[in-house]
């Protein structure tokens, strides 16, 4: 049954990466998109992180500061993992561990000051990313 699942994510998940074009579901917006829905940024007020392969896909986003831009990370993999603010990021409060197949979204309020926000994964350090605000 597990390996039956896992197979249709995998069948799916090729469905959309292979329907996916100008970038993603996002477009081609500064910080990127991707092959995978919601990774990037869209213009406006929603940007996305795919959580696959064990790593941030895109790594970084940048947006202006705008209108409150809500950030969502979406793990494809068939494990936990965080979004964890890498120490002294004292400005943006978020962070939350993120269960396969699971999202977590976080409003970057438009008040927020430029600069950039690091996170990581605090489970694989070595997975890292970053939002820029400008």
């Amino acid at each position: 049954m597990v390996f039956r699942r896992l197979m249709f994510v995998v069948l799916l998940a090729g469905v959309i990466s292979g329907c996916q074009m100008n970038g993603g579901m996002y477009g081609s917006g500064t910080g990127g998109g991707g092959t995978v829905k919601g990774a990037g940024w869209n213009g406006s007020n929603m940007a996305g992180f795919a959580i696959s392969g064990f790593a941030f896909s895109p790594s970084s986003i940048t947006f202006p500061a705008a209108d409150n831009v809500t950030v969502t990370w979406t793990n494809y993999d068939g494990t936990l993992h965080s979004v964890t603010p890498d120490p002294g990021n004292t400005l943006l409060s978020f962070g939350s561990d993120v269960s396969s197949g699971s999202s977590y979204s976080f409003m970057v309020p438009s008040n927020t000051p430029p600069g950039t926000y690091s996170f990581h994964c605090r489970i694989h350090t070595y997975m890292t990313g970053s939002i820029t605000v400008q």
